[in-house]
């Protein structure tokens, strides 16, 4: 994949970099106000580094302005056979939701906290999403990425629950659904349905759009108990 091809802003810079940046003025903003940063902050601390950096797209790249093959709750989603890419964009202003969030907390996910779910779902489950920049639209902004297809069929829910207990993950209950716990490294998946997995050839299954979060605090502290771990 070429960088004018997908209409990269800002060449050779890996997500993590991005994402260090952000994460330390969220850190110097959660210092001064004595608390910590929730959307409306980190979305303004967002939308100065996205100027700063460059990440905002001139223009629509070409496959935005043609019809989605699929919609979901939070993308648009654009197949490249070419490339055996997915292409997705967020709905303008929209950027998922965080799967644990405090009472008085807005339960959107903010621009941060999309990307740095798509850097832990690379991480954690060996994904190779890219970051494309951001869209300025009148509706508002909308984050784009790259993700490789995968071959496969839909996984069953008991595939599932063994692919998470298999690897130490616990199982809880939040808004109706089931999420997982991961006790050794603090983090938390959801969005967990059959839709999101890939049962491959070789017999391993592939998550492909989970929400995924790192917990620490209060949070951490009422998903052990939620866990009894």
């Amino acid at each position: 994949m070429s960088t004018h091809e997908f209409g990269r802003p800002v060449a050779g810079i890996p997500l993590q970099t991005h994402l260090e940046k952000l994460r330390s003025s969220c850190e110097a903003a959660s210092r001064f106000q004595g608390g910590h940063t929730g959307y409306h902050e980190e979305l303004g601390i967002f939308r100065e580094y996205a100027s700063e950096a460059n990440l905002y797209l001139p223009e629509p790249p070409a496959w935005l302005n043609s019809p989605p093959d699929e919609e979901g709750n939070e993308h648009q989603v654009w197949y490249l056979p070419d490339t055996d890419h997915y292409l997705k964009a967020t709905w303008p202003d929209f950027f998922g939701m965080l799967v644990v969030h405090r009472p008085n907390e807005e339960p959107k996910a903010s621009p941060i906290a999309y990307l740095d779910r798509w850097h832990l779902h690379n991480e954690i489950f060996g994904d190779e999403v890219e970051f494309l920049g951001v869209l300025r639209t009148d509706q508002g902004l909308r984050m784009l990425i790259s993700q490789a297809a995968i071959a496969g069929t839909p996984a069953t829910e008991a595939q599932i629950q063994r692919f998470f207990s298999e690897s130490g993950w616990k199982p809880f209950e939040i808004g109706g659904h089931t999420a997982y716990f991961d006790p050794g490294r603090n983090l938390v998946v959801s969005d967990t349905h059959r839709g999101n997995f890939v049962m491959m050839a070789d017999g391993m299954l592939a998550p492909i759009d989970l929400r995924i979060q790192s917990l620490s605090g209060s949070l951490l502290d009422a998903v052990v108990k939620m866990c009894g771990v």
